[in-house]
């Protein structure tokens, strides 16, 4: 059983790593309360950073959106209900270039994509959520991976080899968390306990 899990992107911002907990965070569903009634920046246009700045949104006093282009790449569910938030802002064409901090973050500096201009946005926490790599290097050229580098394995966990299982943020799924993760655990034990019985 493969249950190597998934690492979130980094933005590879000088700091970023020693402001973890401090004011950096990856999971706005772990870590989202801490934020309550504050400013929170989130980075991405994928999925993820849609959904984590709606979460937040319910949170958090004011929630802004940073992403490197002129519109999301999250599916158009999420667009709508963005819009109609009144306190989530949009930074269109914008990258984090630095992280701004005490002894926790303060706010963060913004470079424009298009025209290079920089700002300075205050802020009590970032939000970063520009996706995932998954812990897939053992399996590179022995199990079947999706386009993302995860390994193909459907609701039964067995990968493309029989009797290896992938559980968790690992496998192919629409929904990575916790419960998941746990979920898959029992199966692949319930798939590997009838692999093992079938093949004495």
């Amino acid at each position: 059983m493969l249950a190597t899990g998934a690492d979130p992107r980094t933005l590879g911002v000088a700091g970023e790593t020693e402001l973890l907990g401090r004011g950096v965070a990856y999971c706005a569903a772990c870590d989202g309360m801490f934020y309550k009634g504050k400013t929170v920046v989130v980075v991405g246009g994928g999925n993820s950073a849609a959904a984590d700045a709606l979460l937040l949104s319910r949170v958090a006093k004011k929630v802004i959106l940073v992403h490197r282009r002129d519109t999301l790449r999250a599916t158009k569910i999420y667009h709508e209900p963005l819009a109609q938030a009144e306190n989530v802002e949009f930074r269109w064409n914008s990258v984090v270039s630095a992280l701004l901090s005490g002894d926790r973050l303060t706010g963060v500096r913004l470079r424009d994509t298009v025209t290079g201009e920089e700002s300075v946005v205050d802020c009590d926490g970032v939000f970063v959520s520009v996706g995932r790599q998954p812990a897939t290097a053992l399996a590179v050229g022995q199990l079947a991976l999706d386009g993302g580098g995860y390994i193909v394995a459907g609701e039964t966990t067995e990968t493309s080899i029989p009797g290896v299982y992938a559980v968790g943020d690992v496998r192919t799924k629409p929904l990575r968390q916790v419960v998941t993760a746990v979920a898959d655990g029992a199966v692949a034990v319930h798939m590997a306990e009838k692999y093992i019985a079938e093949n004495r």
